[in-house]
């Protein structure tokens, strides 16, 4: 019995973290950024798979580079809801936890990633290479 109100304490402090994170199905993600004047995405994959194809308005941070939570204090604002997404949603939710603990308090997570929205044939915006002209 005395171990229950222990557990209750771990638990609670574990979640608080989680609390400023939602994952959103690609409906509601996008509903909340037509929603929100200036959204902040995020596409944490690599710089080739944001110039293939991504969310249009979202800037390339790459969360497995070295540099990934300088360069989310410089361009991200704390202040406001940050939208984040990956390719299939496990990165971004990688993401998400590291932007929480750098105290950003509204967090969306594009759940399913880029697959699922592009499932739903929500646009989205490729870097056309125009080649040798």
């Amino acid at each position: 019995m005395k171990l229950t109100p222990v557990l209750a304490l771990i638990f609670s402090v574990c979640n608080v973290s989680a609390q400023n994170i939602s994952s959103f199905s690609p409906e509601k993600f996008r509903f909340a950024i037509s929603e929100d004047k200036k959204p902040q995405i995020i596409d944490v994959r690599t710089k080739a798979e944001f110039d293939a194809e991504h969310i249009d308005g979202a800037v390339n941070i790459d969360i497995n580079k070295i540099d990934f939570q300088k360069r989310i204090n410089k361009k991200i604002k704390k202040d406001r809801i940050v939208y984040v997404y990956c390719r299939t949603g496990v990165r971004s939710l990688r993401a998400a936890k590291i932007l929480s603990n750098l105290d950003f308090t509204r967090i969306y997570n594009l759940e399913g990633g880029l697959e699922a929205w592009k499932k739903l044939s929500y646009p989205t915006k490729k870097k056309h290479n125009k080649g040798n002209l």
